[in-house]
């Protein structure tokens, strides 16, 4: 799974030319990617004692909006989601239709990202 992600956000940043939203998907996935390995090593030892703790409930829900961006990416670049990564070398080719789940992705996750930041 992370390496999944690792790779899948290594290919939105990779990608050149973008549009103002493949830019803010970027932006917001790294954000939020960040946010999470940051609050996943503050609370490591508490989460592993008590995982019905509300600040890891907050990362767990922050780990679903990271995949739910990645897969709204996915769909809006006409990637096909696999088990295997895309190739980082792949254009973007929007599915204009898909835009505004790509929005509403972008959205839920930068919201996620100012609640794990409160919390660390």
């Amino acid at each position: 799974m992370k390496r999944r992600t690792t790779v899948v956000l290594a290919g939105l940043v990779a990608m050149l030319g973008c549009s103002p939203i493949e830019n803010r998907a970027r932006d917001t996935a790294a954000a939020l990617s960040g946010s999470i390995i940051a609050a996943q090593t503050k609370y490591q030892a508490s989460c592993a004692a008590n995982a019905n703790e509300e600040v890891c409930q907050l990362i767990n829900r922050g780990v679903s909006g990271e995949n739910a961006l990645i897969t709204a990416v996915e769909t809006y670049c006409g990637w096909t989601p696999t088990l295997a990564p895309p190739d980082a070398t792949a254009a973007c080719v929007p599915v204009k239709s898909m835009q505004a789940g790509l929005e509403t992705a972008i959205t839920n996750a930068a919201a996620l990202t100012l609640e794990i930041k409160g919390a660390i």
